[in-house]
């Protein structure tokens, strides 16, 4: 599962650009602070996506400027585009970082369904609970050990700013669906497969 392809074909999926236009889009909008996607893994991926037929680059000349190579995603990449997707979203890989399913959640406009997306939250709020009660157990091993008073001033600080960002997320995972829910937001999903 590649961040950098899902980046990549996430933004070809919305319209055709050149490997210069989409860092300028990173850079634009920070996009590679959080998804950790340096300008030669574009590249690469856009050579190594084309070989495999999931983008096709043709040469297109705009004003006085050298041609450029714009690329458009094909029938193939939009279904490995969207296996990707699926895959950050409903945190298929144990090596998954919150920040990549935030990240994912950019690319939802008209390729999953309303159902779909409420189901992810459901997953994804399951995965918090089920993490705070391991996190929890450990605490609790800790304490009974005597070692949770021997933790540095740092690693108590650590501890509840990341209680916090739970929070926060929690917080956030109930307004996302709550919104989902109203008619208005409907635009921003594909229909319901039968």
């Amino acid at each position: 599962m590649s961040r950098v392809d899902l980046v990549v074909l996430g933004f070809l999926s919305n319209q055709p650009m050149h490997g210069y236009e989409i860092i300028r889009f990173f850079e634009r909008r920070g996009i590679e602070l959080w998804t950790r996607v340096k300008t030669p893994s574009v590249y690469k991926a856009l050579q190594r996506m084309e070989k495999k037929g999931f983008i096709k680059g043709e040469f297109k000349q705009k004003g006085n400027n050298p041609p450029r190579k714009v690329y458009t995603i094909t029938e193939s990449g939009r279904e490995y585009f969207l296996s990707i997707l699926r895959a950050f979203l409903w945190g298929d890989d144990k090596f998954q970082t919150p920040f990549d399913f935030w990240n994912a959640l950019r690319f939802i406009r008209n390729n999953i369904s309303r159902d779909e997306f409420l189901q992810v939250l459901e997953n994804h709020r399951k995965r918090h609970e089920e993490m705070n009660r391991m996190m929890e157990e450990k605490r609790k091993q800790a304490e009974e050990c005597g070692k949770l008073n021997d933790l540095p001033f740092y690693a108590k600080i650590l501890h509840k700013t990341m209680q916090k960002m739970k929070e926060i997320e929690l917080e956030s995972i109930s307004e996302l669906s709550k919104a989902a829910q109203l008619k208005e937001n409907q635009k921003d999903f594909c229909k319901e497969t039968e």
